[in-house]
């Protein structure tokens, strides 16, 4: 009977072990994508602690920076967004994450609106790759939900063919074979310290496009006549917040829409009217510059995100209906991943090789430097440098002729002054202390403290030759942080 009884327990051991032990395969296994874009949202949204969800494609993804709207405004907000959703997608998303929690405001955007396809994986309606794609991009969305109900009514609405389904259903399926791909992380997810993403699901990019495209207006033969897919789940994401007492909000963020989207756009706002619910059309409003806040022609760079993230704060600020947490000690974790986001911008700003990319980073509030541009540089025959150059100064002088030019901008004031030519500027306040500038002639300019005339920053024997000089410095210190030197070649920028 003992001997019974302790093989018994043996067994029951045996297979807690092997159970235990499954258990750990199947989450190390996971592809971690999904946890990584929500992590943060599971356990902020058990604190009451998000204010806002923007849900919609990588538009949303790109274009909306939680730790902007805090750092700023002091509101609470989680990006959604997800790579190619399309709107049946987006709405299944807000479902599932209504599940946790329940915003004041869910701010969707309608990227996309026209499609009218039934299943992500349609194949009359889409080529074997852009089926594989949407699929692929569906499980960032969709992987970090348990299985439910809900779940399993999410993905038959999505998907039609029943061995993918089993792929989000069941993911031990897709991931069993991920040995050879582990890393570290994988395996910090057994203890809760793995990676996650510190912009509450956003993703900022950092290229600069500088010729998009630009198409034509749209016209009444252009505007969608019918409902599409697109329109039936925009109705249901309306009419699922209105419900549930949720503020709503519809937005088309700006890029560099094709006519077709400008079209889609007008019947965002048709919906959103009948609905009597706002319509923030972007590529109406003057809220971005689509000469040097694009990182490709449909996706914000982090300027952009930064202008239309601000641009809903002051949206939202005025609806009077959200509370600034900025100093309350429960939203320590938002002042600290504010922080460490701009503890990396200005890592970039220094380390970054691209002028185009490091100009536009240096527009953004905070930063001080100075450029010059000595005369007859290339700099005077590329017109998207040019313009990124007057995006800070907005004086226009840079582009009315070939001779020098100098930009200075005080990052603690706010304040820019330029010069071009022979003009001189005899008392600039900057944080390294009052600045006169002088040109004298192409190889030799002035640009010394006022009080410390032997001091030339933009004299050097050894880069004589280089016709730019960008100088960033400490908007609180003055340190002078680094001195870079150009040549310019055809629109490329070599130090």
């Amino acid at each position: 009977m003992k001997k019974t009884i302790f093989n018994t327990i043996k067994i029951v051991i045996f297979l807690l072990i092997l159970g235990g032990c499954i258990f750990a395969s199947t989450v190390v296994l996971r592809r971690k994508d999904s946890d990584y874009k929500y992590a943060d949202f599971l356990s902020e949204s058990k604190k009451g602690h998000i204010d806002v969800l923007f849900i919609g494609s990588s538009h949303v993804i790109n274009a909306i920076n939680p730790v902007v709207l805090y750092d700023d405004y002091g509101y609470t907000s989680y990006n959604m967004g997800g790579h190619g959703s399309l709107l049946q997608a987006t709405y299944w998303e807000l479902r599932e994450s209504l599940e946790y929690m329940t915003p004041e405001w869910v701010v969707v955007d309608t990227y996309m609106i026209e499609k009218n396809v039934k299943y992500l994986d349609d194949r009359e309606e889409y080529e074997d790759d852009d089926i594989n794609t949407s699929v692929e991009q569906l499980h960032l969305n969709m992987d970090v939900w348990p299985y439910n109900d809900l779940k399993v009514k999410a993905i038959d609405d999505l998907i039609s063919d029943e061995k993918t389904k089993n792929e989000f259903l069941y993911d031990f399926i897709v991931y069993h074979n991920r040995w050879q791909n582990l890393t570290a992380n994988d395996f910090k997810t057994l203890t809760g310290t793995a990676d996650r993403n510190q912009l509450f699901g956003g993703e900022m990019r950092y290229k600069v496009e500088i010729d998009p495209p630009m198409h034509p207006e749209a016209t009444e033969g252009d505007y969608l006549t019918e409902d599409t897919v697109g329109c039936e789940y925009l109705r249901k994401i309306i009419e699922l917040c209105q419900d549930k007492g949720i503020g709503v909000v519809v937005t088309y963020y700006p890029f560099a829409a094709e006519t077709g989207d400008k079209a889609a756009a007008v019947k965002a706002g048709e919906i959103a009217a009948e609905y009597d619910v706002p319509f923030l059309n972007m590529l109406e409003l003057d809220v971005v510059d689509l000469y040097s806040d694009l990182n490709d022609h449909g996706h914000l760079n982090v300027t952009g995100a930064t202008k239309v993230t601000d641009y809903m704060g002051e949206w939202l600020s005025n609806t009077g209906d959200l509370i600034d947490h900025r100093g309350d000690p429960e939203y320590s974790h938002w002042e600290d991943n504010a922080e460490k986001f701009q503890a990396e911008l200005d890592d970039m700003v220094l380390d970054e090789d691209n002028l185009y990319v490091k100009l536009n980073l240096l527009k953004l509030d905070g930063y001080s430097f100075i450029l010059y541009v000595n005369e007859d540089s290339g700099v005077y025959h590329d017109v998207a440098m040019m313009h990124i150059i007057d995006d800070v100064a907005e004086t226009g002088k840079v582009s009315t002729d070939n001779s020098a030019y100098i930009v200075i901008k005080d990052g603690a004031s706010g304040k820019v002054y330029d010069a071009k030519g022979g003009e001189i500027l005899e008392s600039v306040p900057t944080s390294m202390g009052n600045l006169y500038y002088r040109f004298v002639e192409k190889y030799y300019r002035i640009l010394s403290p006022v009080d410390d005339e032997d001091t030339n920053y933009l004299y050097d024997d050894g880069h004589a030759a280089e016709d730019i000089q960008l100088i960033i410095f400490d908007s609180e210190t003055g340190e002078i942080l680094s001195h870079d030197y150009y040549r310019s070649y055809g629109g490329n920028y070599e130090r």
